[in-house]
């Protein structure tokens, strides 16, 4: 992924579990134009594209998208935010596990089964 098309990396904090990465939502970043005029917020494909980006930071993850479940989306991102992304691997599921967070709260998860 082009790195135009990433938000800002402040930190990666190793986690007994996974990872936690704090992300700045640059306003600059392409996935606000267009979605949506005079509120952009970032769509929830590109969530879940991070996730499995940044997931590939974790041992053992591996494969190719092999579908999500457990979405949901309870609050926007919106540019100039802050966010949380924490990523677990459950390797004997071949399930990466994502959630965003703004101070503290959650926004978003789900999870991302991959294929060998």
């Amino acid at each position: 992924m082009s790195p135009s098309a990433l938000p800002t990396l402040l930190e990666q904090t190793p986690t007994p579990d996974g990872l936690v990465l704090r992300l700045r939502l640059d306003p600059e970043l392409p996935w606000f134009h267009g979605h949506f005029p005079g509120a952009p917020l970032l769509p929830g494909v590109t969530q879940v594209h991070w996730a499995m980006h940044y997931g590939r930071l974790l041992p053992g993850v591996d494969g190719a998208f092999g579908g999500m479940s457990q979405l949901k989306f309870q609050r926007p991102l919106r540019p100039g935010q802050e966010c949380e992304l924490h990523l677990s691997w459950l390797g004997d599921k071949g399930q990466l596990l994502f959630g965003y967070k703004v101070a503290g709260e959650h926004v978003s998860s789900g999870r991302v089964a991959l294929c060998p």
